[in-house]
């Protein structure tokens, strides 16, 4: 696969406007009961023309958004694999035969679960944050990325077509 300029700019844009919006936003994006705006963005892989290149940017993004993260250095290891799993999740979802709605709840709804267990594993076993955090994660990532993300899709979708 040979890699185009426009597949370069567009991750690098990508994961500029994560990490913007990810630091911007502080505190509320890190933590037991984060809110991580930017993980609406986790969508993008499900919009045809966007795929791969979304899933390098929120990958990049999600290392750069977390070089404030209170949890580091391990932040800094299973952020970018949680963006990087959950939106290879909605990528592959994107390119099912179903439904328009149903890949986006699928999606919404597996991508919430990825990260709820990574960043969960990370903040339960190695900070030993209480075990309820991963269902705490779960649903703020389902509001973040199914609400907030499907809003984001709905806009953007009339652009790639």
């Amino acid at each position: 696969m040979r890699i185009s300029p426009v597949f370069i700019t567009r991750s690098l844009i990508i994961a500029s406007v994560y990490t913007a919006v990810t630091l911007m936003l502080g505190y509320i994006s890190y933590g037991e009961l984060q809110f991580r705006v930017s993980d609406a963005m986790i969508i993008l892989p499900l919009i045809v023309g966007m795929g791969l290149d979304a899933v390098v940017g929120l990958t990049i993004g999600g290392l750069l958004g977390n070089l404030a993260s209170p949890f580091i250095p391990w932040d800094w290891v299973f952020g970018p694999l949680a963006n990087l799993v959950a939106s290879t999740i909605v990528y592959l979802v994107g390119r099912t035969r179903l439904n328009t709605y149903v890949k986006l709840a699928v999606s919404s709804i597996l991508a919430s679960l990825a990260i709820a267990v990574i960043v969960g594993y990370e903040l339960t076993v190695i900070y030993g944050l209480p075990g309820l955090t991963i269902l705490y994660i779960f649903i703020s990532e389902l509001v973040i990325i199914g609400v907030i993300g499907g809003l984001v899709y709905r806009s953007l979708r009339v652009f790639f077509k």
